[in-house]
């Protein structure tokens, strides 16, 4: 049997549009943790038989809404401390890339949409380092731009 092929940590990153230079991301430092939960909304619908009503109702779902939920946990980096400061502290939404490494083949690419930061804690524990938690929420459709080779 073969061995699967993976992605590692540094394979899958969390980019935020730089604050300065429009259409270039950087993943801020820090993250020892990070997911991505891609979610949809559904309305569920009883379509009865029509030739045996009593029979039971088979469930349909129609899509109403998707969504992209971004957390990340880790140490708090001085370097990135004033980045997240800025997107809690705007009211607007901020470009966030996705990125997934490897070729075509390997499902390389990424997301790119529109986020809002709704959660951020920091917190410590004695004899450890300061860590951050971050939850971002997309606003608009996200993207996906498969690699390019």
């Amino acid at each position: 049997m073969a061995q699967a092929t993976t992605r590692s940590f540094a394979g899958y990153k969390i980019l935020l549009e730089d604050a300065t230079s429009p259409a270039t991301y950087v993943a801020p430092c820090g993250f020892t943790e990070r997911s991505v939960r891609f979610t949809k909304e559904v309305n569920d619908v009883n379509v009865p038989s029509c030739d045996d009503e009593d029979a039971a109702s088979w469930v349909e779902r129609d899509i109403v809404s998707k969504s992209v939920t971004v957390s990340g946990n880790g140490v708090m980096s001085l370097e990135a401390e004033p980045r997240w400061l800025a997107v809690w502290q705007s009211d607007l939404p901020f470009n966030v890339r996705i990125e997934k490494s490897g070729n075509l083949a390997a499902g390389g690419g990424y997301w790119l949409g529109k986020f809002h930061l709704t959660s951020m804690e920091e917190g410590a524990v004695k004899g450890n380092r300061v860590t951050k938690s971050i939850e971002m929420v997309s606003t608009g459709a996200v993207v996906w731009t498969p690699a390019s080779s």
